[in-house]
């Protein structure tokens, strides 16, 4: 039991370093407090009514080439996308790769969205 409540907490440590990493992103907003290594976030400076397309956009564009993944789904009738810790295995060196990752990701979507 005690290996289950520490894995637990570290990857609680986890979801709360995401969690500040989110709050400074220039990319993204929580919409969402965090409670459970689950976060949900949004693509900020999208206007509400294309929120849902960018969304779409922006979560084949980050889950193309398959090092990591997040989904999308509606929280209080709002389009978010969702990230969760759930491995054991996850490492705060993973986090930072999933932060480079969604950051590329962010930058490739606003270059197309700008032509």
């Amino acid at each position: 039991r005690t290996a289950y409540e520490e894995m637990i907490d570290r990857q609680m440590e986890l979801a709360a370093g995401m969690r500040e990493w989110f709050e400074r992103s220039e990319f993204f907003a929580l919409t969402a407090p965090q409670t459970l290594p689950i976060l949900n976030f949004r693509l900020r400076g999208v206007p509400e009514h294309e929120l849902e397309a960018a969304h779409r956009h922006f979560i084949e564009e980050f889950n193309r080439d398959g090092r990591y993944w997040i989904s999308g789904t509606h929280v209080r009738g709002k389009s978010v996308l969702r990230m969760m810790i759930i491995s054991y295995l996850s490492t705060a060196e993973h986090l930072a790769g999933f932060q480079q990752a969604l950051e590329g990701a962010a930058q490739r979507v606003a270059l197309h969205a700008a032509r």
